[in-house]
């Protein structure tokens, strides 16, 4: 463990004082969106420097940060590019320990660009201060009442985001509060002149607030210490990566974005393979696994029991689950006889996969029912319910028989036929997929990541 990295962004994450530099009135200035979304969080010794303006939203304004009349921890550089520098020097002597530098035009624009990235960093360096970014949107830290813009949730959770896009930092933030998943941190850490995506990684593999750590990355500047610290963090939290710019146009868009370095197609797979890193491929990607990491225990096994209402979309997921990596699970014949006291005789079929007919729509109690028998099977390690008209109350139902078991649960809602999948939450022990291949590459992800614990497990146990 790097005990300097830690330290350093232990006072990043939680600083007692904050700046804004460059924040003004003029509604679309990205310092007032800033500002607004730090009194929204309700961070406390906030202040503003700006040139000409007095206050901003109530908040007194200083000509320059040497100004303030108090220690500054975290400043927000959103000033023009042609002043940055200036910025930055005088924040080295004001003694501010680090930086988020909101402004572009740097290293992803052009040559020249990278000369002025690189005379910043020079400046920061010689006073000791450090920088997220430039051409970043920052940190998003709930704890220490810090936020990327206006809106952000105030309520934090066990996620820990690295991302090069500042976009996709705030999206992904909020898209997921319909799942009802909070993020302990988030940093968009666009060109990475000075602190890095690995630098934040090995950060989040030792804070206690952070679960599972999900990354959005265009470039990884050392492959060597990447590899070492998701080798050592996947051993105790997953961690999640859609890794962009791994074709020839991806990597011309991820060098204009962030200015990045991409890695190809063939080498990150082994990086991947070698690290025991769980791939993504797209957002909806990060959003399945994401809950499925959430909300899901480990399996045992690989063996899956499907159990449906309608016919058709069993037979798909069936394919979807053996794509994936996953074993229909052989049921108990004692279990057969369960489930078949339970539901009709006609029309449906006590085989896995499981169809319980048309009519479980309106008796949701064959599920239930089913449910039961199915987690005290031995043979069944996952269960995958597919059905419609399928509420809050049936989730929290289904929670409760399998939290037991230890087995995870998993739900294909029918989005066309009705709101649950807009307006269902997941609960612990299930999560919910608008979608059965979505649902089946998820806990295939979930199987593998079980099955490589496990190999470290036994190899310790005989080696100790």
């Amino acid at each position: 463990m790097n005990n300097e990295i830690i330290t350093t962004l232990n006072a990043i994450f939680y600083p007692k004082t904050l700046a804004v530099i460059g924040a003004s009135n003029r509604e679309g200035n990205f310092g007032l969106m800033f500002t607004r979304g730090f009194i929204e969080m309700g961070f406390k010794r906030l202040y503003i420097v700006h040139p000409k303006e007095e206050d901003v939203l109530g908040i007194n304004a200083y000509p320059r940060v040497v100004d303030i009349p108090d220690e500054i921890d975290l400043a927000v550089v959103t000033t023009p590019l042609k002043t940055v520098t200036q910025v930055i020097r005088e924040c080295v002597d004001k003694g501010v320990k680090g930086v988020i530098i909101f402004t572009s035009g740097f290293r992803e624009y052009s040559p020249e660009g990278k000369v002025h990235e690189n005379e910043i960093l020079n400046i920061a360096r010689q006073g000791k201060m450090r920088i997220i970014g430039p051409n970043c949107m920052g940190i998003y830290c709930p704890a220490s009442r810090l936020s990327i813009f206006s809106g952000m949730p105030k309520d934090g959770g066990s996620v820990g985001m690295i991302s090069h896009s500042g976009s996709l930092s705030m999206m992904l933030t909020l898209a997921m509060i319909r799942y009802g998943i909070g993020f302990s941190k988030v940093v968009s850490c666009g060109n990475e002149c000075d602190l890095n995506a690995i630098d934040f990684l090995e950060y989040y593999g030792q804070d206690t607030d952070t679960k599972i750590i999900i990354a959005y990355l265009e470039s990884i500047k050392d492959g060597a210490r990447f590899c070492r610290l998701a080798k050592d963090i996947t051993k105790k939290k997953p961690i999640i990566i859609w890794k962009g710019g791994t074709t020839e146009r991806g990597a011309m868009a991820a060098s204009s974005h962030t200015g990045a370095m991409a890695i190809s197609g063939d080498i990150w797979r082994a990086v991947v393979n070698q690290s025991g890193i769980i791939p993504a491929q797209s957002i909806e990607d990060i959003v399945d696994y994401l809950q499925t990491f959430y909300y899901l225990p480990l399996p045992n096994g690989n063996r899956v029991v499907i159990i449906s209402g309608p016919g058709g979309p069993a037979v798909g997921t069936t394919d979807a689950c053996i794509d994936a990596g996953l074993e229909l699970a052989k049921i108990s014949s004692d279990t057969q006889k369960r489930i078949s006291e339970t539901i009709p005789s006609v029309g449906t079929s006590i085989k896995n996969p499981i169809d319980l007919g048309m009519g479980s729509g309106f008796f949701p109690e064959w599920y239930t029912k089913s449910i039961k028998a199915l987690v005290e099977d031995d043979s069944v390690d996952i269960l995958l319910l597919i059905g419609s008209r399928l509420d809050n109350s049936f989730c929290e139902e289904v929670s409760n028989l399998v939290k037991k078991s230890g087995k995870p649960v998993a739900l294909i809602t029918m989005p066309g036929l009705d709101e649950m999948s807009r307006h269902n939450k997941p609960v612990d022990g299930l999560a919910i997929y608008s979608d059965g291949r979505r649902a089946a590459m998820a806990l295939g992800k979930l199987v593998s990541y079980a099955a490589s614990l496990e190999k470290i497990n036994t190899y310790s146990r005989k080696h100790s």
